[in-house]
């Protein structure tokens, strides 16, 4: 067992880890799972634990090979379950790709915007992503449609030992949630409270893991082919004294989704029954709050989210998002059927608290909520976020956060790049970092202020934003003290 902070602690990667006044929030130190009840205990510990392996062969700790990995670890012997394999042929010619929500008459600059106006822009983007998907998503997700690739993945996150992507569907580890995230009763989730059906283990509240994979469809896929190109280096210029990711901005036309699932089912969480029962190497239950993060063992995993994000040069940042829950107390027949959007975001509602002083609050205008009937949180002020995000940031907030330290220099928050995943009293009082946080802008501006002006823009992807981080780490071994080891990485000495 290793408690130690993982490398992805210290870098700006994904929402996988936070910080607060410059310094590690230790909670996220020791996250997750624990099967809410004993049958599920037994279930999880069935498996034999592996280790993520950083044999490789000679000579394919190359920058291409660590790069496109398809995942840090491998499967068991025997094993005869799916194995990932990453969608990385992107398109070398710019592609033409279906966006009808483009086409849709909605305002970006209504001060009272309503979901009604909003719902087909929405459903439109969802029935993009699950054009040529199982309705219930029964054992992967579909990579081609319709005989084509419509799906491509982002490099680079097959390299950490503790939470790289895992070999049965690629998926990533992020935070750890509370059940109280779930099914909070008031305010924000105070950690306290009673599980319907199931009794707390040995009295304590579980942490239960998130397990993800994001995907790009052929025209975001386009940039991301240049940003990363064969030799699996991030491909930069300089201009105007900045440097510059080749390939950005992605453009219209650019769909991005993110299918988030946990470790905690219908016994622990009630609207969690009925949802996918995919299966992740995951991180070994050791407690209800602890696991061991060099460990991995087979387990089921559900489906609790999926983010959708388009561009659109409409909105004041270029993007819009939106979020699905899955909500398994919905009537319909499928899981797509029960698959509930949220609401959509298209800016960070700057003329709203935090971002202004509460006497000078304006109700928000760049979100717009759906009615929905499960527990919900939201973001801050009701600000867009999903079921397992955090409450005190919002979708469009985090994502334009995502800078990279210029290469091949290590990413650090609050020191070469935002501190985009906590900072000081963020969302709970008017100050600079609020301010700044909560402002729109769009690439290829640098983060409000000047504390990060010669951060790399990537245009709203934390994905890149983890594959530079990633790639920091690779040419910086010996920088920062790595909890697990790297795939394929040597202990010592420099690249």
């Amino acid at each position: 067992m290793n408690r130690t902070s993982t490398i992805w602690g210290w870098l700006a990667a994904g929402t996988l880890t936070i910080f607060a006044c410059v310094a590690i929030v230790a909670a996220q130190t020791a996250k997750p799972d624990a099967p809410a009840t004993a049958k599920a205990a037994k279930a999880a510990a069935k498996p034999a634990a592996t280790k993520p392996s950083p044999a490789i062969a000679k000579g394919s700790n190359s920058p291409a090979s660590l790069a496109f990995r398809s995942s840090v670890d491998t499967p068991p012997a025997g094993w005869k379950g799916p194995v990932f394999k990453l969608s990385r042929d992107y398109p070398k010619t710019a592609p033409k790709c279906d966006a009808p929500w483009l086409k849709r008459k909605v305002n970006f600059n209504s001060s009272d915007p309503q979901w009604k106006d909003w719902e087909g822009y929405v459903q439109d983007i969802i029935d993009y992503v699950k054009a040529g998907q199982d309705p219930n998503l029964a054992t992967q997700w579909n990579i081609a449609v319709g005989g084509q690739t419509r799906w491509y993945h982002v490099p680079w996150m097959a390299f950490d030992g503790e939470r790289g992507r895992e070999f049965v569907h690629g998926l990533t580890n992020e935070l750890a949630t509370k059940l109280s995230v779930f099914m909070p009763t008031e305010g924000r989730p105070s950690g306290k409270h009673d599980l319907q059906g199931d009794a707390p283990i040995n009295g304590v509240n579980p942490l239960y893991e998130t397990w993800s994979i994001g995907m790009y469809n052929p025209c975001g896929a386009h940039a991301l082919g240049q940003v990363f190109p064969a030799n699996g280096e991030p491909a930069t210029y300089t201009q105007g004294g900045k440097m510059f990711a080749k390939g950005l901005p992605f453009p219209e036309g650019t769909v991005v989704i993110k299918l988030l699932n946990t470790t905690a089912d219908g016994n622990a969480v009630p609207y969690m029954k009925g949802s996918t029962n995919w299966q992740a190497n995951g991180h070994v239950q050791l407690s209800p709050t602890d696991y061991s993060t060099c460990d991995r063992r087979v387990r089921d995993v559900h489906l609790v989210q999926i983010d959708l994000a388009v561009v659109d040069e409409r909105s004041p940042t270029r993007w819009v998002y939106s979020t699905l829950s899955y909500d398994g107390t919905h009537p319909g027949a499928t899981i797509w059927d029960r698959l509930r959007p949220l609401g959509a975001q298209w800016g960070s509602d700057p003329g709203s608290f935090p971002a202004v002083p509460q006497d000078k609050s304006q109700p928000l205008r760049e979100t717009v909520l759906a009615p929905v009937n499960i527990p919900e949180h939201y973001g801050c002020q009701k600000r867009l976020a999903g079921v397992v995000d955090q409450a005190n940031s919002s979708c469009v907030s985090c994502h334009m956060g995502a800078y990279a330290a210029p290469t091949p220099n290590l990413n650090l928050q609050a020191v070469n790049i935002p501190p985009i995943f906590n900072f000081c009293e963020m969302c709970t009082t008017f100050n600079e970092g609020n301010k700044q946080y909560f402002s729109n802008y769009k690439y290829p501006a640098t983060f409000p202020g000047d504390g990060y002006t010669t951060a790399i823009p990537l245009d709203s992807s934390l994905q890149l934003a983890v594959a530079f981080a990633q790639y920091a780490v690779y040419k910086n071994p010996t920088a920062l003290p790595r909890t697990c080891p790297d795939a394929g990485a040597p202990p010592s000495g420099t690249r």
